[in-house]
């Protein structure tokens, strides 16, 4: 059974949906019913399901409306994509070409249904695990230094308002040398837990090599700061013999002002070492 599966199924025609429906949770999976585009859309941008069965005739939006809407969309595109068709084969080459993954013919097949999902969400398992390999950094789990600038690169083509920081573990070869490399370790693993666990929707953080993270951040300064605090805190707790101190860097984007991702980056490592300085300064006259 696998009642951790999503599926999002597309169809105007009723019976079809009830059809669908019986045949899918009978196999154990979560199902969601929807009967036209627009809402469709929308489904798949709140639940973010494993898999879309989606009839291909429907009025107003049709199916290869809908499968071009989810292949474009970034959090979308690798979502398995079946559509649902009585149209002859013909079809199936228009039906690739628009990005689908898989047919599924009519009248439905309860058979047909269950090997083509099971199979399609077999393959966007494998994929997603090929893709969580190739985005995360192998140690601490975040995300690591290519998808990092990838993401960049595309916010900054947005019209969104963020704050890019750089965050460096201060001291971080005297952890390595007095306590050993694997107790550093445990510790960027840890760094990487806490933050991470304090962003919210849509915010991120990447290891970029080393002790060194970077972070995108939607909120403000201070709260950033604040953050930055916190994770202080709860990491003095879990290593209650190290020197806890993060170093941090910031740049702001605005889309009126927009900056290249090199540039902010450029701007957030010299206050970063700004930072670094003064921090070091501090603890040789403490």
């Amino acid at each position: 059974m696998s009642y951790n599966s999503q599926v999002l199924v597309v169809d105007d025609d009723p019976a079809c949906l009830q059809i669908l429906r019986k045949f899918l949770e009978k196999d154990g999976y979560r199902v969601i019913c929807v009967p036209d585009g627009p809402r469709a859309l929308a489904q798949a941008r709140a639940l973010k399901p494993d898999l879309i069965i989606c009839d291909w005739m429907m009025p107003g939006m049709d199916g290869p409306q809908i499968c071009r809407a989810v292949k474009t969309d970034p959090a979308l595109k690798d979502t398995f994509f079946i559509f649902l068709t009585a149209l002859e084969k013909s079809y199936i080459g228009k039906g690739i070409a628009h990005g689908a993954d898989d047919f599924i013919t009519k009248p439905i097949d309860p058979v047909e249904v269950s090997a083509k999902v099971k199979a399609g969400l077999r393959l966007s398992r494998t994929q997603k695990a090929l893709w969580n390999q190739a985005q995360r950094d192998a140690l601490t789990g975040v995300y690591n230094r290519r998808y990092w600038d990838n993401f960049l690169l595309q916010a900054c083509r947005d019209a969104t308002p963020f704050l890019v920081a750089i965050v460096d573990v201060d001291g971080f070869k005297e952890i390595n040398d007095r306590w050993g490399h694997q107790l550093g370790d445990d510790f960027l693993i840890e760094l990487g837990r806490i933050w991470s666990q304090n962003l919210k929707e849509g915010e991120v953080l990447a290891r970029l090599g080393g002790d060194e993270f970077a972070c995108f951040f939607h909120r403000s300064l201070t709260q950033l700061n604040l953050l930055r605090q916190d994770v202080e805190q709860e990491l003095s707790a879990a290593f209650p013999e190290l020197p806890v101190g993060l170093s941090l860097g910031h740049a702001a984007f605005h889309p009126r002002r927009p900056a290249s991702a090199a540039t902010l980056l450029a701007q957030a490592d010299r206050r970063l070492y700004r930072e670094k300085s003064r921090r070091r300064a501090n603890r040789k006259r403490a």
